[in-house]
């Protein structure tokens, strides 16, 4: 069965870029959060290596792409495609890129097409997209790989929503400078 997972790094408080996030500054000054994936360990080995092998499909915002420097032309997760929600088309976009512009519910439509073809998941790349997904009930599973400390400021991993969601923690893996979190989303 295809899920809809979100994985994002974060701090204690909750922040997936610091201060002054924006294209050419990728996650401002927050890339401490990023610091574990250089930290071979092995319940890091363990997350990296599914992480890298779970997703067919990348669902992005605008804003991640762009402050992604567009991934290079490339998507998040190397052979992956990459479903990109936006406003307005965007021309230059590079080719495998796919531009969405009729909303999150159809690209994640596209990116479970093509993500059940492959027998594999839909990864959303962004902390407003995970929460727009949650919304709209399409959202099934949280990874937080939480570092400690405290940025202070900067993008929330998740927005306001209209209610309270209940998780039920299925792991947990700790790795000195991270504590990989999983979350099913209780429907």
């Amino acid at each position: 069965m295809t899920l809809v997972y979100t994985h994002l790094s974060a701090s204690v408080d909750g922040y997936v870029s610091g201060r002054g996030a924006r294209a050419g500054l990728g996650l401002g000054d927050g890339f401490r959060i990023f610091d574990w994936l250089s930290d071979h360990g092995s319940a890091n080995r363990a997350v990296i290596e599914y992480g890298g092998s779970r997703a067919a499909a990348v669902v992005a915002g605008r804003n991640t792409y762009e402050h992604a420097a567009r991934w290079g032309g490339n998507s998040m997760d190397a052979g992956t495609q990459l479903f990109v929600v936006s406003r307005d088309p965007i021309p230059d976009a590079a080719e495998g890129q796919t531009i969405v512009t009729d909303g999150l519910e159809s690209a994640i439509r596209q990116a479970r097409e093509v993500a059940e073809k492959a027998g594999k998941d839909v990864k959303i790349a962004a902390g407003a997209t995970a929460t727009e997904a949650i919304r709209l009930g399409l959202l099934d599973e949280i990874l937080i790989s939480q570092v400690p400390v405290l940025l202070g400021g900067g993008h929330a991993f998740f927005r306001e929503l209209p209610e309270a969601v209940e998780l039920e923690c299925t792991s947990v893996a700790v790795n000195q400078g991270v504590t990989h979190l999983t979350y099913r989303i209780v429907k």
